[in-house]
């Protein structure tokens, strides 16, 4: 297990972390369970610009497999 001080700073606290402890994300959630403070990296909510545009099916092997009649629409009453 690895320490660190915790920085008093004019908005609060400031914890360093270890270069093995660093995130790929600019922004993390912070929650506590019991005494524990939790950061987790929030992931974006959208796709990346252009995203499904860079999408290509260039294989011409490439062929959805037959998916079957379609099934009755349930009654409902």
């Amino acid at each position: 297990m690895q320490t660190v001080k915790i920085l008093e700073t004019s908005t609060g606290q400031t914890v360093p972390l270890p270069a093995e402890f660093h995130f790929e994300t600019p922004m993390v959630s912070i929650r506590r369970l019991g005494d524990a403070v939790i950061l987790e990296p929030v992931r974006p909510d959208q796709w990346p610009d252009h995203f499904f545009e860079d999408i290509h099916i260039d294989d011409p092997g490439f062929d959805r497999p037959d998916q079957g009649s379609t099934p009755p629409a349930p009654v409902v009453n």
